[in-house]
């Protein structure tokens, strides 16, 4: 759910071609969808916040170190998960920088979201939009998820 377009390119798509020709198979022989984190709002202030929590919420788990540590975001997310451990559930947001926003989310006015979704369905079958889901009220929840159905699924 948290990814990167460096880690799309180097890390995941790096590999599926490598395991695909070690395997002797295509790569139409599965379906990539990748998740994009897409807090839309026109106030971007308001959207980097909500992204800025599920972000603390995934750098609380180790696994993710290694995303992390592409970027240069270690420490930050080391200070996240030293919140976590110290029952300081306050503070871990304010370690997630507005880059590490940039960096794996969409968040911000709708063209904002639009060009990051793009950039991430060019290297994709497919993709799983989601709002940020943590550390927010369940009805911003629901209103981010609203904007993603109204902004990429009129009608439905």
């Amino acid at each position: 759910p948290m990814c990167s377009i460096r880690w799309l390119d180097e890390v995941l798509v790096a590999n599926f071609k490598l395991g695909l020709g070690r395997s002797g198979r295509e790569r139409a022989d599965f379906d990539f969808i990748p998740t994009v984190c897409c807090a839309i709002d026109d106030d971007e202030a308001a959207a980097y916040d909500a992204a800025r929590r599920t972000i603390a919420f995934y750098a609380t788990v180790r696994t993710y170190m290694p995303l992390w540590e592409l970027h240069g975001f270690g420490d930050e997310a080391a200070a996240v998960g030293d919140a976590f451990r110290s029952g300081d559930l306050a503070a871990m947001p304010g370690h997630v920088s507005d880059e590490m926003v940039d960096t794996y989310c969409a968040a911000g006015p709708l063209d904002k979201v639009r060009a990051r979704v793009a950039e991430v369905a060019e290297r994709a079958d497919g993709l799983f939009l989601g709002p940020p889901t943590y550390f927010i009220p369940p009805e911003q929840l629901f209103e981010y998820q609203r904007r993603i159905v109204e902004a990429f699924a009129p009608g439905a």
